[in-house]
């Protein structure tokens, strides 16, 4: 299959989302200093808020370049195998260096294989690497995803059923929202089945399922990319409006359910209704500032691409990176307190986690580190198929 020409804005999107993944994860750790005030607390819960996008942008571009390249039945084991040496092999690795480096107790005998195994089944060899277990579903269940939208693309015959389409599946998703966030704390919902209730509600954070809206926008996108670009030109400034009016939703929640005194970020997940919608908002607004730097050539631009193709690889390394860089910052006794001293980690962070990632990515079988971010590109042909009723 011939590969399509890369879609400039995505790397430009990757950027973002991994700078405010990194950013996140810098307030984690800042807004648990000793003496923090609520002010400063304030300001933390505030921009982790507004970084909030960065997950979901992912699992949306996910969506979009497998249903990009791949919108025709695949060779399910040529699929997979490729995904395996690209994602799994890197994330193996960087499981067994955080595994060794943190040294979390594992045991001995059959309960090291077990806890080992379950540390990479989990993702949690350390806090950032749920991630990597979640998104793999999309691709390991690829072929089910696209029975799932085929439906929704033989329903989709006029714009009017594409509104339809959208509404519902957006309503039932936010049912989902509400159920994860609401129902299971409020009513301690449990399945009967181990297996069920593991999957489905002890590591429902790390369940594809419960993002499975995004992954298919993702898919939408790809088959109507001209009218969608044309929507995002048209209507920005009615996005920015809808991102304005969702942000200060979302704060409220998040004063109201952090209870009195310091700001509780724990308020702030991805799987409840107010911030599927903000996420969306956010989404649209990050994808036409993207498509809009894209037309632009600068140095800017130049770097946040490089930046987005090596994401991953970058991901991987920046919890460590951010462990040892905050050691560092305490024993010097600088910018390991403060808004600013996290604004100062995050930019350390982000270049040392870039440029390792981007050394590893150069030498030999450094993909098998960081993941394959370089790629050969070829112009898309002018025959291309375009799903017009989309538009």
């Amino acid at each position: 299959m011939a590969r399509k020409e890369r879609i400039g804005e995505l790397d430009l999107i990757r950027a973002f989302a991994f700078l405010a993944v990194v950013y996140q994860h810098v307030i984690g750790v800042y807004i648990r200093e000793p003496g923090l005030t609520e002010q400063v607390s304030i300001i933390y819960g505030m921009l982790f808020h507004l970084l909030k996008f960065a997950v979901p942008a992912f699992i949306f571009i996910t969506g979009l370049v497998l249903f990009y390249n791949y919108s025709e039945k695949v060779n399910y084991i040529s699929f997979t195998r490729k995904r395996i040496t690209e994602i799994l092999v890197p994330y193996g690795i960087w499981s067994v260096v955080y595994l060794y480096l943190m040294e979390k107790p594992l045991g001995e005998g059959a309960a090291f294989v077990w806890n080992v195994s379950k540390n990479f089944l989990t993702g949690t060899s350390s806090y950032h690497l749920w991630f990597v277990v979640m998104i793999f579903q999309f691709y390991l269940l690829y072929p089910f995803w696209q029975k799932v939208f085929e439906l929704f693309r033989r329903f989709v015959t006029s714009r009017f059923r594409l509104i339809v389409a959208l509404g519902v599946t957006g309503l039932i998703y936010g049912g989902l929202m509400w159920f994860s966030a609401r129902y299971i704390p409020a009513h301690g919902f449990r399945f009967d089945m181990n297996w069920l209730d593991t999957y489905f509600i002890k590591y429902r954070d790390r369940n594809a399922f419960y993002y499975f809206y995004y992954f298919l926008f993702g898919g939408l996108v790809a088959f109507s990319l001209p009218a969608f670009r044309a929507i995002l030109k048209k209507y920005w400034q009615w996005i920015i409006a809808s991102v304005a009016v969702l942000y200060a939703v979302i704060g409220y929640e998040l004063f109201r359910d952090s209870g009195q005194g310091q700001i509780n970020i724990n308020v702030a997940t991805s799987l409840k209704p107010s911030m599927f919608l903000y996420t969306m908002a956010c989404l649209l607004a990050v994808y036409a500032l993207c498509l809009w730097m894209s037309k632009k050539q600068s140095k800017w631009t130049h770097w946040l691409g490089l930046l987005g193709k090596y994401s991953y690889g970058a991901y991987l390394i920046h919890a460590l990176i951010l462990t040892y860089l905050m050691k560092l910052l305490r024993e010097l006794q600088l910018f390991h307190t403060g808004v600013w001293g996290s604004m100062v980690a995050f930019v350390l962070c982000s270049i040392l986690s870039f440029a390792i990632s981007y050394g590893l990515g150069k030498v030999p079988f450094g993909s098998l580190l960081v993941g394959a971010a370089e790629k050969k590109t070829k112009k898309i042909p002018s025959s291309q198929k375009e799903w017009q009723n989309a538009g």
